[in-house]
């Protein structure tokens, strides 16, 4: 499978599991509740990349809004989550290009992972804040403001828990090699086939010099015989 139809494969898979898990919720102390899609939209921007993240969060969260029946938050979502996406899927990839300059750095990078994430996360609670305090939320602003701590606890906990799963937890070499596995193992193959091609042409040759030396060696018996 080449390297853009997986992307495509995986992205859609992470974009159908953003919408599943935005339809689950739990309530929280205090009220308010919260759904797992961010989790979602994290993963794909740090496995995949932050195009995927942003696809994932603009389609899947979308669709998730339309399923519940929140029609109204259907642009604001897509522009938001696409821009949490992004944001998180930008830092990972940097993060992860800085530290596979060091060695043994893994624990640094999960921390600038975990901080993009937040910043991301922070980033769509400034989103909704700002639509529901212009356009959606009753009472204008004083709606945006009462439902921005909920949305920055949703997205700092979003962030905290996909770090916590791809790094603690040790789940990303698990879904990069899923995701790069067969590519991985096509390139292992070619390299074993080049080492063995190169073998055998080492044997050949060295074959070639010993049958060449063996009648080198015939040549002077027999010019030695002659005199």
């Amino acid at each position: 499978m080449k390297k853009r139809t997986r992307l495509v494969v995986f992205t859609a898979l992470t974009t159908a599991m953003t919408t599943v898990f935005t339809l689950i919720s739990i309530a929280l102390p205090g009220g308010g509740y919260y759904n797992f899609g961010d989790v979602a939209i994290f993963i794909a921007s740090i496995v995949l990349g932050p195009l995927s993240g942003m696809i994932t969060g603009a389609i899947g969260a979308c669709l998730g809004d339309v399923i519940l029946g929140y029609f109204a938050y259907v642009p604001f979502t897509m522009i938001v989550k696409a821009l949490e996406g992004l944001v998180a899927g930008l830092i990972a990839k940097a993060a992860a290009k800085f530290c596979n300059k060091l060695h043994g750095a893994r624990h640094l990078e999960s921390l600038f992972v975990a901080l993009g994430n937040i910043l991301g996360g922070l980033i769509m609670a400034g989103g909704y804040f700002l639509a529901e305090g212009l356009l959606l939320a009753e009472g204008k602003w004083s709606g945006g403001i009462i439902n921005l701590p909920w949305n920055i606890l949703q997205g700092t906990i979003s962030a905290l828990l996909s770090a916590l799963l791809l790094y603690v937890l040790r789940l990303k070499p698990v879904l990069t090699k899923v995701y790069n596995g067969h590519n991985a193992d096509s390139s292992q193959s070619e390299t074993s086939s080049d080492e063995n091609v190169s073998k055998n042409l080492n044997g050949s040759d060295k074959e070639s010099l010993s049958d060449g030396a063996d009648e080198n060696n015939n040549n002077d018996d027999s010019d030695k015989n002659t005199l």
